[in-house]
């Protein structure tokens, strides 16, 4: 199968709210962040199971970010698309936000 990546709005707001708080602290972490998404969601491409399901959710998939972040995306079959949904730090109540 090959798939394609969908970077879903509220992803995109996510990010770019998450580059935002970095980059108050350290404009490098913020680039380091960004990078490991671009990095990371290319690598779903090919691998799109290798992370594991949310327990609560068991739609989503969760892949490890630095700075202790956390993407959330579904591996839509029906479509070959992975839709890239979320991306919050794991100190939040992700269950409530999903």
């Amino acid at each position: 199968m090959a798939y394609k990546l969908q970077f879903m709005p509220a992803f995109d707001i996510d990010l770019s709210t998450a580059e935002t708080y970095l980059s108050d602290y350290s404009p490098k972490a913020a680039k380091r962040l960004t990078s490991a998404v671009e990095k990371q969601t290319l690598l779903l491409l090919s691998h799109p199971y290798m992370y594991p399901i949310y327990e609560v959710d068991p739609d989503f998939r969760i892949m490890p970010l630095p700075y202790q972040y956390l993407c959330f995306y579904i591996v839509n079959t029906d479509t070959e698309v992975i839709e890239v949904h979320h991306l919050f730090r794991s100190m939040q109540r992700i269950h409530d936000l999903l």
